[in-house]
């Protein structure tokens, strides 16, 4: 089934490719990016990113198609359609809202949008918009980065001389099921909302961001019966520890420098929640890479660290069956809740060969805890997996 999927997607990039041209008479513009993406993870014991210990196209490569109607000057509609390889995500549309913008300064949209606080957040797809194969998991890859929401959104770009100001802020809400750290969640995020401030000189960047949610509602298979039951038994702590619906705070900062010939970029994010499974992440990644002409260097160090309340399971043993059966199902919820503290390290390179078409070589040493599940998935009878991997991955990227 994923081979099909791969199959279409670049059977889509061969007849897309002719149309990406607009004139004054056709007020539409195309383009679209894809990109192939092969890893190996050498561990038979775990998933990492869906990669195993065999050679896999299907978790990264994808294609997008990107529509432009101007509809006057100053109003346009865009949508974006993206395909792709991996179970895990949905193919279809991805992007799709109206754009108003009145003078150079000051932009407005509304509809489907990318939500934006991170710094790759509106290119995520587009790989050959950023240096990595995969950006830093630890942020890019967390359950509270999903990519997109409806809503709306206002920005405020100016300068001062050689400094540039952009103010950002967005209000909206996100619906669906997502998949990280090996589990899988129906999350609901109700009027989310949140600012982002940049400024900009000579090459280097200072931004920071906030997501704002009184409101978020997560489920996962089974939550429910259990912690039914231990309200009917008598459990209502233990009920309450296992609850996914709260208020979540996030704060991003993130700096980036260019210079042509070297180039650094890092974000943390803390976060500070109501619901135990998001309570007292804090991520974060440095990079620093070098140019070669056509070519790049860069290395990656990359930290995830999470600690949850410490869960005291008073639930007698060996007295009721009944009694027996919630503490080992409390026992084996809190196994699967994501505790994902990870080192990482990233070497990488990359070839731009010709305009809009770049090679990327990449390999990550992945060093989790033991008993976290540290991004990891595991297969079944490796729970004494020491958590430490190294993923390889090899990308194509285009743009057109």
């Amino acid at each position: 089934m994923k081979q099909s999927g791969l199959t279409g997607v670049f059977t889509a990039a061969l007849l897309f490719s002719p149309c990406n041209n607009a004139s004054d008479d056709f007020p539409v513009e195309f383009s679209g990016f894809a990109r192939v993406v092969a890893g190996y993870l050498d561990t038979d014991q775990a998933y990492f990113e869906g990669y195993e210990n065999k050679v896999s196209f299907s978790e990264k490569s994808l294609l997008g198609l990107q529509a432009d109607y101007a509809l006057t000057g100053t109003v346009s509609v865009s949508g974006q359609v993206l395909l792709h390889s991996d179970e895990s995500r949905g193919s279809g549309l991805e992007w799709l809202y109206l754009s108003y913008e009145p003078n150079a300064n000051w932009q407005f949209k509304a509809g489907r949008l990318r939500t934006p606080y991170l710094q790759y957040s509106d290119v995520f797809d587009v790989g050959y918009a950023y240096p990595w194969i995969s950006p830093p998991r630890q942020l890019y890859g967390s359950y509270l980065f999903f990519p997109r929401y409806e809503g709306g959104n206002a920005r405020y770009q100016f300068n001062i001389d050689d400094v540039y100001f952009g103010l950002e802020g967005y209000y909206g809400s996100f619906s669906d099921d997502i998949e990280a750290s090996g589990e899988s969640f129906h999350l609901e995020v109700k009027e989310m909302y949140g600012g982002i401030a940049e400024i900009s000189y000579r090459g280097w960047q200072l931004r920071g961001a906030t997501f704002i949610s009184a409101d978020v509602e997560a489920d996962i298979d089974g939550l429910g019966e259990l912690t039914g039951g231990l309200k009917a038994a008598g459990f209502d702590d233990l009920a309450d520890y296992f609850s996914l619906t709260g208020r979540v705070d996030a704060y991003l900062v993130g700096i980036s420098y260019d210079s042509l010939d070297w180039f650094m970029s890092a974000e943390y994010v803390d976060v500070e929640s109501t619901i135990n499974i998001l309570a007292g992440i804090e991520n974060y990644y440095v990079t620093l890479g070098r140019y070669f002409g056509d070519y790049q260097l860069l290395v990656t160090y990359a930290k995830s660290n999470q600690i949850l309340g410490e869960l005291n399971n008073t639930i007698p043993v060996g007295l009721d069956p009944q009694l027996d059966m919630l503490y080992y199902g409390v026992e084996q919820l809190q196994a699967r809740f994501p505790t994902d503290v990870l080192d990482s390290v990233t070497l990488a390179g990359r070839w731009d060969f010709r305009p809009g078409m770049a090679l990327k070589a990449e390999v990550t040493f992945l060093d989790g805890e033991p008993g976290k599940t540290s991004l990891f998935k595991l297969k079944a009878g490796s729970e004494n997996f020491d958590r430490q991997a190294v993923l390889y991955q090899f990308g194509l990227e285009w743009v057109f």
